[in-house]
């Protein structure tokens, strides 16, 4: 089972001196880079301004008052689509519009620290705002936290700021037992410690993402007992990869999140020669992934990768011992 992280207590939906019976100051959380003076008890319109928090809602059985990028939640995630139907679109990820944002009414905007940072002043001026820290750089037990860890103490801030604190452990605790689910069937299949690489295709000639010791996927990998490589952390949690870093890594999985067409072929994405090299290709352990599975969500995402990263390595052959 994942294990929470240090700060996992729920932590508040009040001004940083402030104490509440179920949940912890924000200015004591190490997710949150800036937040606002007060905040709302209750707030009905939230405008959220990155996919995690819009699923993150959508997980507490809250619709948001607005979101960006709706478009593509519907093409990357996916979890729960139908509520976000009739949600207002409000800009971009990178570029959301105040004046958007401020049609709606909200009475509470959650963004990110390195995106939304330079505007905060004016989304304060719209309504009581929150901006998390998007990845942890801090380190507990000698290993580094991992954006799993980082996802679940901003979910369960969410539960608090919007008073749902009941439904966030509900949700969490399925994540949970999902991933428990998951890492004993890959031991009585044999695959506990198994190491692997997931990639996410970019549309690049023979160049990736990998996620690494710090991502969410290191954190599943983390809790299902696999070994997630490269292991050393990034400050994105990713970072770029080609056939050549694969040579010399034996008894490996290599898995493929593809962000193109549906109908694509394995073979059509290993296009370099030094492909015919790698190990993991010549042992029959490469694979295409669900497509456009996102590696940056929330505790619905994550159990949904974990489920993927299971169900695709118990497809491949086990690796020599």
């Amino acid at each position: 089972m994942c294990s929470a992280p240090v700060w996992a207590e729920p932590l508040a939906p009040r001004d940083a001196s402030a104490s509440a019976s179920a949940c912890t100051p924000l200015g004591a959380n190490p997710t949150v880079s800036q937040f606002s003076r007060s905040m709302p008890e209750r707030p009905k319109r939230v405008v959220v301004l990155e996919f995690m928090f819009a699923e993150g809602l959508a997980a507490l059985d809250v619709t948001p008052a607005g979101m960006v990028d709706k478009a593509s939640y519907a093409k990357w995630l996916g979890y729960d689509d139908a509520r976000f139907l009739h949600v207002p679109d409000v800009g971009t990820r990178q570029e959301p519009s105040l004046e958007a944002i401020a049609s709606v009414r909200p009475d509470l905007i959650i963004g990110v620290g390195f995106r939304h940072a330079p505007i905060f002043a004016a989304l304060d001026r719209i309504a009581p705002t929150v901006l998390f820290q998007f990845s942890p750089n801090v380190v507990k037990d000698g290993l580094p936290l991992t954006q799993l860890d980082w996802t679940r103490t901003i979910f369960q801030t969410i539960g608090c700021l919007s008073a749902h604190t009941d439904k966030a452990r509900e949700v969490l605790a399925q994540l949970d037992a999902g991933l428990a689910r998951d890492a004993e069937r890959l031991a009585r299949a044999g695959r506990s410690g198994a190491r692997f690489a997931l990639l996410q295709e970019l549309g690049l000639t023979d160049r990736y993402w990998a996620y690494v010791g710090n991502s969410t996927a290191a954190g599943l990998a983390r809790a299902l007992g696999l070994v997630l490589w490269p292991p050393e952390p990034t400050r994105e949690g990713t970072q770029y990869v080609s056939s050549q870093d694969l040579l010399h890594e034996p008894n490996m999985a290599v898995l493929f999140v593809s962000a193109t067409d549906a109908g694509g072929r394995l073979e059509a994405k290993l296009d370099s020669p030094v492909w015919r090299f790698v190990p993991a290709l010549r042992e029959g352990r490469v694979a295409l992934v669900e497509r456009n599975i996102w590696g940056f969500g929330g505790p619905m995402s994550a159990l949904r990768l974990a489920g993927t990263i299971t169900d695709t390595l118990l497809t491949l052959p086990a690796p020599a011992r």
